[in-house]
């Protein structure tokens, strides 16, 4: 067995910008930092893989953080997954375009369960 350790940034946009939040259960959520800084941070300590939740951004009907994992790919050397608000082959490939190894779906996958053999 081999063990991994996947940092993973639940994120959030406040006032158009993303930030890594920190809350319980989604509720009393505290800004910690800037998505780039916090996983260059985890990968200096050892991060096997890094992972940006955009935790609003199927409520909100947008799309997730592109331009916050372009910067991170800049900086940090492992693979990173994105997630949120990926509702179709497009939004996908600009994650992946973006610098992403992996995107993760899940309302867009439960709507509508051909978009993971699509993507």
């Amino acid at each position: 067995m081999t063990i991994r350790i996947i940092a993973c940034l639940d994120c959030k946009f406040e006032q158009g910008v993303p930030f890594v939040v920190k809350g319980i259960e989604f509720e009393n959520l505290q800004i910690m930092g800037k998505p780039e800084e916090l996983a260059e941070q985890y990968y200096k300590q050892g991060a096997d893989e890094i992972c940006f939740l955009d935790i609003t951004a199927t409520i909100e009907s947008r799309k997730t953080m592109s331009n916050a994992l372009k910067k991170a790919s800049k900086r940090v050397f492992v693979p990173l997954t994105a997630g949120g608000g990926i509702k179709t082959i497009e939004d996908a490939k600009k994650l992946f375009k973006s610098g992403a190894d992996r995107v993760t779906i899940n309302s867009a996958a439960i709507k509508r369960p051909e978009l993971i053999s699509e993507i």
